[in-house]
């Protein structure tokens, strides 16, 4: 089970400044709103005293610190969430992040050769982790493609680093990456092929708060949602200065961040856009019922819908969430 944590606020008393923790902030594309907020002073105009943000791994403890009362919003997975309220867990899922998975692709070696997914029977294709978005990716492709169990081997590798090293060593023969690990090794390794092109949007990603936190600090979680929709706004509006901001923490060179920011703003999953103002997207949701479905997830059969409460997103941002 993957716990992500966004935001770790220190509530002792009367208002004071806390910070953020974002999970794989600084590596993973899908925090750099949150450098955006921060530089551009969103949150403390919006009412959410932020003073910095820290990286963190995520895990399971986050999710009891925010059942205890220490954590008032927390990303995780759609499935772990599931899994966590099949186990008593009071959520609430509050938001989207994110409304697909158009930054993961498939690659091999610039000598493989392999062509296309059709060419995978009796190869090896890496994953991060058990009931990871990776694995439930690459079941999906499998299906997709019409590979009978076995035909395929799907290989956990860890971290994406790991699975690089192993795609070099023979130990794999597919690796499925996301940016910008991809366009930071894109002279060594050659796409196969592209979630954004051969899926709808998917989804695995979802904003939480214990019920303790929304009865509490309604105008907390508000504000922060309110400060990522604008730094959202200002990634597709200001594509240089936002990759500049984000190369910072990142450190990486803006050349690199500007090419990803561009490949997700220029080509996402179909209509559906990558970063999300907070609003929900059923169908990406119900895509990854899909893939956890393919995975055997008992989850799989549970109802995501129920667990929703649109009343910390603006009213133009409500949707219905249909069946």
């Amino acid at each position: 089970m993957r716990w992500l944590v966004l935001a770790a606020l220190l509530w002792c008393g009367a208002a004071q400044a806390y910070e953020i923790s974002v999970p794989n902030y600084g590596s993973s594309i899908s925090g750099v709103p949150f450098a955006i907020a921060l530089e551009k002073g969103f949150f403390k105009q919006e009412g959410a005293d932020v003073s910095g943000v820290r990286a963190t791994a995520g895990g399971s403890a986050d999710v009891r610190n925010m059942l205890a009362g220490d954590l008032p919003f927390v990303e995780s997975s759609l499935s772990g969430i599931l899994a966590a309220v099949a186990h008593g867990a009071d959520l609430k899922i509050i938001a989207e992040l994110s409304h697909s998975n158009a930054q993961f692709l498939w690659v091999v070696r610039k000598d493989s050769p392999l062509q296309s997914p059709a060419d995978l029977k009796g190869r090896k294709i890496s994953f991060t982790t058990p009931q990871s978005t990776s694995q439930g990716l690459d079941v999906l492709l499998l299906q997709k493609f019409g590979y009978a169990p076995g035909e395929v081997s799907l290989i956990a590798t860890g971290p994406y680093g790991a699975a690089i090293t192993a795609l070099e060593n023979n130990g794999v023969d597919v690796a499925i990456l996301a940016e910008p690990v991809y366009t930071l090794n894109r002279d060594r390794l050659r796409p196969l092929a592209w979630v954004r092109d051969l899926f709808p949007a998917i989804n695995n990603v979802v904003a939480v708060t214990s019920s303790k936190i929304a009865r509490e600090k309604p105008e907390e979680l508000r504000a922060i949602l309110r400060a990522h929709r604008r730094a959202v706004v200002f990634i597709t509006e200001h594509r240089e200065e936002a990759a500049a901001i984000a190369a910072k923490v990142y450190r990486l060179d803006v050349a690199v961040v500007r090419s990803v920011i561009d490949g997700l703003l220029d080509r996402p999953s179909g209509t559906t856009p990558f970063w999300s103002q907070g609003d929900f997207r059923p169908a990406d949701l119900d895509a990854m019922m899909v893939a956890m479905k393919a995975m055997g997830l008992p989850e799989a059969n549970a109802d995501w819908r129920h667990l929703v409460d649109q009343d910390f997103l603006p009213a133009d941002l409500r949707r219905d969430l249909g069946k």
